[in-house]
């Protein structure tokens, strides 16, 4: 068995290695003969060994041990026959001759090898000598024991190979089952020793017998070779269909070629492998791509655009070139070529044998496909081998034509989609695309605020009648590019139609920031614009809603941006943040308009309660109904979308009359279960004006039989400064029945310090607004400390809403605030839960531990 080339250093440490484990068998195995020895005719001479040695070493067999190829040959005959017949010194003497000019001669082996074969043949010899010479005490060659010591000398002999090649193969970073090399060296060993054995009957008793038994070696030889070769036959065809496979499920020209390549390799087993790709009528390729052992993966050597790749410096040979591309010719250089031009153009790949096919493509040669360096040293490229690669290069040329056509299928189909997905003008996204990033920027599970800008540029349907569509375009264009130049990679911009845009702020940290990009857009729009033939100044209008603020909504969120936008149109104001509150044509709002009737009706809305309690002890003393609207299809509406509605459509006197039917129900069960709290019932301004109201009250309280002094509502400022007369004349009439009055959201609307000391009010309630900046805006806290003292002045109450934390609670303790409302102690919840929230904390604030109130948040 024959190893790979080693490098030299390594190659003399071996061979020192096993030139001195000879040297020590060597006085055990190259003693005197005995006198059994010396009958063999021929064989009993160096020379006649020398010639044996030299033929068996010709009809070798190859055999290839995951990627490594090894060589098995019928030496170990002549050893036996040498064992049995031979003067030791002699035999050696033969072997490492005859080996050698098969070596030299034949297979023309490198120095540094040829110097690691002998040195292994010298120690393989001695061992199988000193093993024989140790066993066999006859002297009589066909003896049953002669016999079994040449077995186990061959055999040793076999194992030592085969441990030094597998030493060889792990040395150099290689991999191979010494299982499989000791299996394959024990029946190599076996067979030749069995064969020699016969031989030596056949030499010792009848000479004459051997002819045929060299003629039945000689035809086993001739048809373990036949059958090689059909096996390699049948193995290439197999690959040649997964080949096919594979390549044929590419989908792009680098693609394929990198498959091309990759099977090209597996299937001829070689080192290297290249295809060059060649334009009509060059003789430098545009591009080559190859991959081998100094590549992690196929490269692309000159990674430039197919129209703009020139010429590379890495190119084949002229001869190469010459046979292949202009002649379409297949060219098979193996490693034993002895022509000038052969060995020139391998010297030239640095390469030890070489396969070129061309690539034809609508009967033109349109590039190479090579491989070089076979695996392993016993075994080259042949003529199976180049029909093999022939209908392999014809394959890789109809992938590639394939590959080609699937690529620019898919770039007409990039074309067209960019097409559909883009305005033809200004090249930006148009409204489908625009859509399409709207929604995924809403559905990202990380977003935060999703801002959307609608732009409608004003006059500009003057530039266009006055200065021609010519004209307008060149605007649009301009507008165009200052928009994408404003918002850069921080969203997208889009051409709607006509003169409306669009601008998507995917990632805002909040309405403040769209509010400023809208501003920065405005004034970069309102510039003068400079056009080939005139410089025109334009103006914008802007609006602005954002997610979830607005709605998550797509569809909704993009109408409510317009909507704004026509706001800002009609106020001049240049920039518009969308309200709510004067969109009174969105869909939502017509839909909840149409419901909201039924809902009233049919009692399907909610009221949940949220508790009031004493700042220095914690003690629940009373609570706010707030109503609570949960849809069958759109689920929790807050009260900020419909509470407004139904003040518009007239359904708010219904819908409070249901409240605080609801409110009074709910304060009887306490009562009944022992607890006296009041409920404050929110009365709108529209409810103030009707002169009834005061006697429904009355009624109400009466069919639900709760005192009056169970009672509260809250009503705002602005609601009482629309009419201030005619409120503090129905208020008083409320009062005289013992219903408690409290001013609501006190400090936003328009406060008169000589209506509110005519109000018969009881109670103030601080705007959440000024109680959660309590702590951290000196402004704010002199709010809260000025209506706490001016309360305090008018013989009020105060309650804070909006106590959120501890650190807000205690400064409304320092500040002598009376009583407190949020969440510190509990989210607005139903009845029931908070009669079950009641019984638990019931005494106050040392009972509300932070894990319990985490219950309510």
């Amino acid at each position: 068995m024959r190893p790979r080339p080693l490098p030299a250093h390594r190659t003399l440490v071996l061979c020192a290695g096993l030139v001195a484990f000879g040297a020590v068998l060597a006085p055990y195995g190259l003693g005197p003969v005995s006198s059994g020895h010396g009958n063999g005719g021929f064989l009993t001479s160096w020379w006649g060994l020398t010639a044996v040695f030299s033929v068996a070493a010709i009809f070798v067999f190859h055999v290839e041990i995951d990627s490594e190829a090894h060589t098995f040959s019928l030496s170990e005959v002549p050893l036996a026959l040498g064992l049995m017949f031979a003067d030791p010194r002699e035999l050696l003497l033969a072997r490492l001759v005859g080996e050698a000019l098969v070596l030299i001669g034949w297979e023309r082996q490198s120095a540094p090898k040829l110097i690691f074969n002998i040195s292994l043949f010298f120690a393989e010899t001695t061992a199988a000598l000193a093993v024989f010479r140790t066993m066999d005490t006859t002297g009589d060659p066909v003896n049953w024991q002669t016999w079994l010591a040449a077995l186990a000398g061959v055999g040793i002999a076999a194992v030592l190979g085969a441990s030094a090649v597998w030493g060889v193969i792990r040395v150099h970073g290689g991999r191979v089952d010494p299982g499989q090399l000791l299996q394959a060296a024990a029946i190599t060993s076996g067979v030749n020793t069995s064969l020699a054995t016969i031989a030596a009957v056949l030499v010792a008793y009848s000479r004459p017998a051997l002819v045929p038994l060299l003629v039945i070696v000689g035809m086993v030889v001739a048809a373990y070779r036949g059958y090689t070769r059909l096996t390699r036959r049948y193995a290439g065809l197999e690959l040649l269909y997964q080949f096919t496979r594979i390549t044929g499920g590419s989908h792009s020209p680098d693609e394929t070629m990198h498959q091309v390549l990759e099977e090209a390799s597996r299937l001829l087993r070689t080192h290297r492998a290249l295809i060059a790709l060649y334009a009509p009528h060059e003789q430098r390729p545009w591009l080559v791509l190859s991959t081998g052992p100094d590549d992690d993966q196929a490269t692309d050597v000159t990674a430039q655009p197919e129209q703009a790749r020139g010429p590379t410096p890495r190119d084949l040979p002229e001869l190469l070139r010459r046979q292949v591309l202009d002649h379409g010719q297949l060219v098979l250089i193996p490693r034993t070529a002895a022509e000038p031009d052969h060995r020139a153009v391998l010297e030239e790949l640095g390469a030890k044998d070489c396969l070129a096919a061309p690539l034809i493509s609508g009967g033109e040669v349109t590039g190479v496909l090579a491989v070089f360096d076979r695996l392993g040293d016993v075994s080259t490229f042949d003529g199976e081998d180049g029909r093999l690669f022939a209908t392999l290069a014809s394959q890789a040329a109809v992938a590639l034509e394939n590959g080609r056509l699937i690529d620019r299928l898919q770039t007409q189909i990039q074309a067209r989609e960019h097409e559909a997905m883009h305005d033809a003008l200004t090249g930006l996204p148009n409204r489908t695309l625009f859509f399409e990033r709207l929604c995924r920027a809403i559905e990202h599970p990380d977003r935060r605020q999703v801002g959307v800008l609608v732009l409608d540029l004003d006059g500009f349907k003057d530039v266009n009648d006055t200065l021609g569509h010519h004209t307008g375009d060149q605007l649009l264009c301009q507008v165009a590019e200052r928009l994408s130049a404003v918002v850069e990679d921080s969203g997208t911009v889009a051409r709607l139609g006509g003169d409306e845009f669009a601008v998507l702020l995917p990632h805002l940290d909040g309405v403040t920031a769209g509010l400023l990009a809208a501003t920065r857009i405005n004034e970069a729009i309102r510039r003068p614009i400079e056009l080939p033939t005139m410089t025109l100044a334009i103006g914008v209008s802007v609006g602005m809603a954002a997610a979830p603020d607005h709605g998550s909504d797509p569809a909704g969120l993009l109408q409510r941006a317009d909507v704004a936008m026509y706001q800002a149109k009609r106020g001049q104001t240049g920039v518009s943040l969308y309200d709510p509150n004067t969109d009174w044509n969105s869909q939502f709002r017509l839909r909840l308009a149409g419901e909201l009737r039924g809902a009233v009706r049919e009692r399907a809305i909610e009221v949940w309660y949220q508790p009031i309690a004493r700042a220095g002890d914690g003690r629940v003393v009373g609570v706010e109904a707030l109503a609570r609207w949960h849809h069958p299809d759109l689920g929790a509406i807050a009260p900020s979308e419909f509470i407004p509605v139904a003040e518009r459509t007239g359904l708010i006197h219904e819908l409070t009359l249901h409240v605080l039917d609801r409110a009074l129900a709910q304060a009887r069960v306490w009562l009944e279960q022992g607890m006296d709290l009041r409920v404050a019932v929110n009365l709108p301004p529209q409810v103030l004006r009707d002169v009834e109201w005061p006697a429904k009250v009355v009624q109400l309280l009466h069919e639900q039989r709760v005192p009056a002094r169970c009672l509260a509502l809250e009503i705002t400022e602005s609601g009482i400064m629309t009419d201030p007369e005619r409120m503090i004349s129905l208020l008083r009439e409320l009062t005289s029945t013992g219903i408690s009055l409290s001013i609501d959201d006190f400090g936003t609307g328009y406060s008169s310090l000589a209506y509110l000391q005519q109000l018969p009010v009881s109670t103030v309630k601080i705007d959440r607004s000024f109680v959660a900046q309590l702590t951290g805006d000196d402004a704010a806290a002199a709010i809260v400390s000025s209506v706490i003292e001016l309360a305090r002045s008018l013989g009020l109450v105060v309650v804070a809403e909006g106590v959120e934390d501890e650190p807000t609670l205690a400064r409304l303790n320092a500040l002598d605030c009376h009583f407190v409302q949020g969440y510190l102690l509990s989210r607005p919840v139903p009845g029931p839960e908070l009669t079950r929230w009641l019984a638990a904390h019931g005494s106050g604030w040392a009972d509300l531990h932070p894990d319990r109130r985490s219950d309510l948040r």
